[in-house]
């Protein structure tokens, strides 16, 4: 039996081949690589090595999905709204800042739903002043933030609310959250079913107004889960760390090898319903107004090897649980 083999002309081809090639073409005039510079930039220039921008959010622009902002050099680069998947990386140039000012975040994360965001050796300074926040994260799949730091905002240092329902992934590591004007970082969840998966590692939660931490699972149905080893929360107005939930999502936060001192309220607080959890192990809760508190049939476990001493209600042992 002969096989009949059907031939397509070059021709034919070629509105194919340009469709797929237009596919995979960034948008005119983006880069999958921009830089920043502080010395040299403008941001007419076209964000490439030789020709880099100015600001943060003129290389955004002209950056390509899931492509890579440079910092040059040191230098004030400006707030940025982040529509895309993008990484704006600072790797030992020197201080690459944002400076807050009025009502408006230095960063916000706009990005769609898939989209993985990564910061690294960014300082978001704030002057205190209107109701700006370091961080605001609205929508977006994954946010990683590594070596930053979120200091002296009106508001939050971080802010981590999606404002719709779904699957987020945030990762901190070796970041600073000090002297904000509400919580060092808040970590919340839609009116709509949504679930977060959180993880820190060497964060500092210092001197904010109000908690270090706050995970808030009040909003809407779901799950919030928040890990964080080797963190410090410390000298702020009322609780380190302060996990809080009513009937709505569950709401859990692992401590290990952890910190909450010299804090106005309670080292470490958990609220309100059966649905909010707070486990510690190898922590340390020392020099706060109290101890710790878990309050509305919320449940507080400590694995038995933590340090509970020097806290202004007399360190009572908190509901052990055997290390298995």
């Amino acid at each position: 039996m002969e096989l009949a083999i059907m031939h397509t002309s070059p021709t034919a081809a070629l509105p194919l081949l340009l469709a797929f090639a237009l596919h995979a073409a960034p948008a005119q005039g983006e880069l999958a690589r921009t830089f920043v510079s502080a010395a040299t930039g403008n941001d007419a220039n076209d964000c490439d090595r030789p020709t880099p921008c100015r600001t943060l959010q003129a290389a955004h622009d002209k950056t390509s999905d899931r492509g890579e902002i440079a910092v040059l050099d040191p230098g004030g680069y400006g707030a940025v709204n982040v529509t895309k998947s993008v990484s704006i990386v600072n790797d030992a140039a020197g201080e690459a800042s944002i400076l807050v000012a009025g009502g408006a975040p230095g960063l916000v994360i706009n990005s769609g739903a898939e989209s993985h965001v990564m910061l690294r050796g960014l300082t978001v300074q704030g002057t205190g002043l209107g109701d700006g926040a370091g961080l605001v994260f609205n929508s977006g799949f994954a946010l990683s933030i590594a070596d930053c730091a979120f200091h002296h905002h009106a508001r939050d240092g971080i802010s981590f609310a999606p404002n719709a329902g779904g699957i987020y992934d945030l990762s901190i590591a070796h970041t600073l959250l000090a002297d904000n004007g509400n919580m060092g970082i808040l970590i919340g969840g839609a009116s709509a079913p949504t679930t977060i998966r959180a993880v820190l590692d060497h964060v500092e939660m210092l001197n904010n107004r109000a908690d270090g931490m706050f995970v808030d699972g009040s909003y809407g149905p779901g799950t919030i889960s928040v890990s964080a080893a080797d963190s410090i929360a410390a000298g702020n107005g009322r609780d380190g760390f302060d996990v809080f939930t009513t009937i709505q999502a569950a709401t859990s936060l692992t401590l290990l090898r952890s910190v909450a001192a010299n804090n106005l309220g309670f080292g470490v607080d958990v609220e309100d319903s059966p649905k909010a959890s707070l486990r510690f192990e190898h922590s340390t809760i020392t020099g706060n107004g109290h101890s710790w508190v878990a309050s509305g049939g919320a449940f507080l476990q400590s694995i038995g090897d933590n340090s509970i001493a020097g806290n202004g209600d007399g360190d009572p042992a908190p509901p052990m649980i055997a290390r298995r």
